[in-house]
């Protein structure tokens, strides 16, 4: 949306054109295959008034076209170019990772002919039958891996895809084992994460005038969260002090004898110090929505004992939560006054309605990068990891993780209309496009990998189903194809 306004409105006004084009006259373009196509237009009249430029496009990896790119509009920049150089040659992969990667498509793509041979050292098949047997020799592994003198920044663990409670599995293993990990789900929203979440259940708390009253689950999380507590005693404390009409926080010492026991003196501290707090800032007046958090932070939920002392995850989501409310606070600014706005109520609102507030760059700034990366299928453009643990999940799990922004077929066909228009959307063309994805999805992630490819699956998954599907037949395969003998 904010390209298209740019490329209808600003682009098109003479004096802003004229400030870019006449600023900037050099361009690196890299990864043009992510982009959309209206990014693409934007450059293609951009590309004459410039004194030089360099497009760098990627055919293998157009694995991320489900989250909006357009390979085929990117790859028609090349003839604005004067010179076009195709590199034949991966700078990352290594030969066997190559050949298997050749090899799982051949047998995806249901090619009579498999050459299977050499991919013995790229892959490591790993066979549990229960799912949390499977995490628990996933970690094994990676462990061996490190004493044998990998950097955990060589190592991603991937998932088609990462639910809450699968990537507090692996990290909760990853950290029992001392290994340093990080996370990325980049479509993840801000409201979806617990941090955020109970940060901006205290800043309702803390606002009554903004008339936003959290649900007595929602305080529980967020006390359970914050106080570093569980969620039982964080469920019986809410249910006591909380009145979600008046927003009112009774004090721990206003409870009797006997409850104080099972919620704990060292919790009902915890707590006091952030009715407290909570207390004196509302009786001392409001602060901008990202003041506020600074403070809260800084002042207590980061103190001893509570929950975002040592939780380095936590802490980078908050860090984004406060630079997305900055950003969007110097954006409403100039509007505040006329419109008589609230802008903290207003981002939380806007948060709630699943509008997202601003960008925020902060997690990928601060985030540790020697520690092992847990993601859904997607690799960041930094260093290629040297080994690849894949957690094979059904069939539908990998199809479905790369239906983005249309599952339904019939509103995918509007997707690839110039394939589609005209004529019925078939079972079969939902079929076709199933294995083209999943060979451009399985292609893309191998050509990112330099030494190993960890295949980690077991027989019942995590809902307790047994476990099958395309990618799972096309590793058999190769896995069979390996050695003559077995053929």
């Amino acid at each position: 949306m904010q390209l298209e306004i740019f490329k209808n409105i600003l682009w098109q006004n003479p004096q802003s054109r004229s400030y870019l084009t006449q600023t900037y006259r050099h361009l690196i373009y890299d990864n043009v295959e992510e982009d959309i196509s209206c990014a693409h237009v934007i450059v293609h009249d951009w590309l004459p008034n410039l004194d030089s430029a360099l497009l760098i496009y990627d055919q293998a990896a157009g694995y991320r076209k489900f989250l909006g790119g357009d390979p085929d509009s990117g790859l028609g920049l090349s003839g604005d170019c004067d010179m076009v150089i195709e590199l034949n040659e991966s700078f990352v992969s290594s030969a066997n990772v190559i050949q298997l990667s050749n090899a799982l498509i051949s047998s995806i793509t249901k090619q009579e002919e498999i050459d299977a041979t050499g991919t013995e050292s790229a892959m490591e098949f790993i066979m549990t039958h229960f799912h949390p047997e499977m995490l628990d020799v996933l970690i094994a592994n990676i462990q061996a891996l490190i004493e044998q003198g990998t950097s955990p920044a060589e190592i991603v663990v991937l998932s088609p895809y990462l639910s809450d409670s699968l990537r507090f599995s692996i990290a909760d293993r990853l950290e029992a084992a001392g290994i340093p990990w990080r996370s990325n789900r980049p479509s993840r929203s801000l409201r979806d994460e617990p941090a955020s979440k109970s940060l901006l259940t205290l800043s309702a708390l803390a606002h009554p005038h903004w008339n936003v009253r959290p649900p007595k689950f929602d305080v529980a999380h967020a006390l359970m969260f914050t106080l570093n507590t569980d969620l039982i005693r964080a469920q019986l404390l809410t249910e006591i002090i909380y009145g979600q009409r008046d927003l009112r926080l009774s004090s721990f010492e206003e409870i009797n004898a006997d409850t104080q026991e099972r919620i704990t003196y060292a919790l009902g501290a915890r707590y006091t110090t952030l009715r407290n707090w909570i207390e004196e800032y509302r009786a001392n007046g409001s602060l901008p929505l990202d003041f506020f958090l600074r403070r809260l932070f800084g002042e207590v939920v980061s103190q001893p004992e509570f929950g975002f002392h040592s939780n380095l995850d936590a802490v980078r989501i908050a860090a984004s939560l406060i630079e997305s409310i900055k950003k969007f606070r110097n954006a409403m600014d100039p509007i505040k006054d006329q419109s008589n706005l609230d802008l903290g109520m207003e981002y939380i609102t806007m948060l709630q309605d699943g509008v997202i507030a601003a960008q925020y760059l902060e997690s990928w700034r601060s985030e540790d990068k020697n520690a092992v990366l847990v993601a859904p299928i997607y690799l960041p453009d930094d260093e290629p990891p040297r080994n690849l643990s894949i957690l094979a999940r059904s069939r539908l799990r990998w199809l479905v993780a790369t239906r983005h922004p249309a599952p339904h077929p019939s509103l995918r066909a509007f997707t690839l209309l110039g394939r589609s228009a005209g004529r019925v959307w078939l079972d079969s063309d939902e079929v076709e496009m199933e294995i083209e994805t999943l060979t451009r999805l399985t292609g893309g992630l191998l050509a990112r990998c330099r030494e190993k490819i960890f295949l980690t699956l077991s027989d019942l998954g995590a809902a307790g189903f047994e476990q099958r599907g395309v990618l799972l037949r096309a590793f058999q395969k190769v896995l069979i194809n390996q050695t003559p003998e077995s053929e």
